[in-house]
């Protein structure tokens, strides 16, 4: 193994930010648990289930890292194979991750993404058709984009972005502009529907948990923005004709009360730990690794590079596996690409054994980064998650958004099997402990109440 090599190792695991097709050889099938446990196979149901006329809504979520683009595809490939017709596009082509979430702007993100798949596959046909050319005039009046046309719609809508999103706020009838925005996304499905002799019209919208607002520092507006959209105005977010998946934020079912509305399913994190077994209080023994998921953290790295075994032994895989806490992205572009990219120096002790002190370095520094994105106020509700694998704060203000923050940041995990649980990332378990150390040798009255 040499430096090229090396590389090349690198290079290969950089590739985690482009979504998988499930053909692709780089895919991991069963990756997330069971059959019965595959959150697409149930969507994938759920969606059949309806009448195909009918206007439906389904959420998909899950945190950063768990491979939902990836698997937004294998539905893509899933309902294709039901003959669906299938528009599935991300919302980053068309708005950028300052965009404040609104029920405005999505909806006018999915119907620019419907003109311009319709544009791409039947363009001569589309030009002509009223649903472009009505919603094209539209374009140019209400909304005054300039030089409007399919082709360039994404590109038009992210350069005048600071524009249409004054236009949004200044509406002085939002739902007479949602229905306006409605028909015209209707009219264009209508038209998919009749070219493609296709019934069932499915549109997936992805990435749309990655939209931000302008200031990324004023989180609670950030909050109230996704459950005011995603939860208050659900309905609102409909498409005639259509069934829509929306990628929504991971934190939204814990802020409000969605699911008893809307169908929402999410994708947990790889269980390289099994579920602890509580007994009183606390956990009777320390999370035990999980040969399952460990096994498919390792089919991971073979599938993008064979010669792996030459660079790290199978402990130095399972302690960064271990270490990742099932987080893909963290596993993959962290943790291995940082014992990767320290290898070069270490050249005569290849393979890396767990022990090794390069190994060691990059799980203690990635566990100084995690740690910095906690406070200390904040450690009495990580603890108690730690205990109880359950994600309830305390109240419905600053303990509720805090808890929204620290799973939007992956400090706090989702897992699945059978039922939904929590825990705190394992490079955090060192810190809680020491914390509950301290608590127990200088006990307070309340130790929750800091939170």
């Amino acid at each position: 193994m040499d430096k090229q090599q090396l590389r090349e190792f690198r290079a290969a695991l950089v590739e985690t930010d482009t979504a998988l097709s499930p053909d692709d050889r780089r895919y991991v099938p069963g990756l997330h648990g069971t059959p019965e446990e595959d959150v697409i196979s149930a969507l994938f149901e759920e969606v059949l289930t309806r009448p195909p006329l009918d206007s439906q809504l389904f959420y998909f979520t899950g945190q950063r890292g768990t491979g939902k683009s990836t698997e937004l595809r294998r539905l893509e490939q899933l309902l294709l194979g039901e003959q669906s017709q299938v528009i599935r596009f991300d919302s980053l082509d068309f708005i950028t991750e300052t965009e404040k979430v609104t029920v405005e702007s999505v909806l006018l993100l999915v119907t620019a993404g419907l003109a311009a798949w319709a544009d791409e596959h039947h363009k001569q046909d589309f030009l002509a058709a009223s649903a472009w050319t009505r919603f094209a005039s539209w374009l140019q009046t209400d909304v005054e984009l300039t030089e409007v046309s399919a082709q360039g719609l994404k590109l038009k809508l992210k350069e005048q972005q600071v524009s249409v999103a004054a236009k949004i706020r200044n509406l002085s009838s939002p739902l007479e502009w949602t229905k306006q925005v409605q028909d015209f996304a209707g009219d264009i499905v209508a038209f998919i529907r009749e070219r493609t002799r296709r019934d069932r019209v499915v549109v997936i919208v992805d990435s749309l948990e990655r939209l931000r607002g302008v200031s990324g520092a004023d989180q609670d507006a950030m909050f109230q923005h996704v459950i005011t959209t995603f939860a208050g105005d659900f309905d609102r977010l409909r498409i005639p004709g259509a069934s829509v998946v929306y990628s929504v934020p991971p934190y939204l079912a814990l802020m409000a009360d969605i699911r008893n509305f809307v169908t929402c399913h999410a994708l947990a994190s790889v269980r390289v730990y099994g579920k602890p077994v509580a007994h009183g209080k606390h956990t009777a023994t320390r999370r035990q690794p999980r040969t399952e998921g460990l096994d498919n953290m390792r089919r991971l790295i073979e599938r993008r590079y064979a010669h792996w075994s030459q660079v790290l032994d199978d402990s130095a895989l399972n302690a960064l596996a271990q270490a990742s806490g099932g987080d893909l992205r963290h596993f993959m572009q962290r943790l291995v690409s940082g014992v990767v990219g320290k290898a070069p120096h270490a050249l005569d002790r290849l393979p890396l054994r767990a022990d090794d002190a390069i190994v060691q370095q990059v799980i203690d520094e990635n566990r100084g980064e995690t740690e910095r994105l906690t406070v200390k106020s904040e450690w009495p509700l990580l603890a108690d998650i730690a205990d109880t694998h359950n994600a309830i704060a305390t109240d419905r203000g600053d303990s509720l958004r805090t808890l929204a923050r620290l799973f939007d940041t992956r400090v706090i995990l989702n897992y699945r099997n059978g039922a939904e649980w929590f825990d705190i990332h394992p490079l955090l378990w060192p810190l809680i402990d020491t914390y509950r150390s301290t608590l127990h040798a200088n006990p307070t009255p309340d130790a929750r109440s800091a939170t």
